[in-house]
């Protein structure tokens, strides 16, 4: 679209005082695109660390964790989401993003999925399912997400963790659902 070209040609010309200035003081909400098309043009990360961190709070942080998630720089926004989360933000979407990260980094992700209150369950989990799927579990048991983990369990053949859950979640509905004989 329009702001992807603008970036572009401003990038390719070295005008980087004119992309932040449009970020900061123009069109703060479009800083997604913005850092989405900086990424496409390999764009030094330093400028794009400190464009983020510039327009901050303005920024919407769903559609910028999207954008760089789709290019896999998630960890690009690290010290973004540390920031906002400084700052005591207690948006999903920050905390979802946070813990990928850190989930990532292998960087004592147990600790995070045990003891944030404010990232989606369901999210952390899906993304911790392919990685390690004992840290999917984690999340799913902080979440009661029953199915998920059931599934996560039974798909990497984890059936002392899944008994363990079951038991403490006493749930004669969770017990039938296990014990059905469609269920491997």
């Amino acid at each position: 679209g329009f702001v992807s070209d603008l970036t572009h040609y401003l990038y390719a010309n070295n005008m980087l005082r004119y992309i932040e200035g449009y970020v900061q003081k123009v069109n703060p909400s479009s800083t997604p695109d913005v850092v989405g098309q900086l990424l496409d043009d390999e764009a030094d990360t330093t400028f794009i660390t400190n464009l983020i961190l510039s327009v901050r709070s303005l920024l919407p942080v769903e559609q910028l964790v999207e954008v760089v998630e789709k290019r896999n720089r998630l960890k690009l926004l690290t010290q973004f989401l540390e920031h906002l989360v400084g700052e005591g933000n207690k948006d999903v979407h920050v905390h979802n993003a946070l813990g990928k990260i850190i989930v990532d980094a292998n960087n004592n992700p147990e600790h995070f999925l045990t003891t944030n209150p404010y990232y989606d369950s369901k999210v952390v989990g899906k993304f911790c399912e392919k990685r390690d799927p004992n840290l999917a579990c984690i999340a799913y048991k902080r979440g009661q997400c029953d199915m998920e983990l059931i599934e996560v369990t039974n798909k990497n053949s984890m059936f002392k963790a899944q008994s363990r859950y079951i038991v403490e979640r006493m749930d004669p509905a969770l017990w039938e659902t296990v014990l059905d004989e469609s269920n491997p």
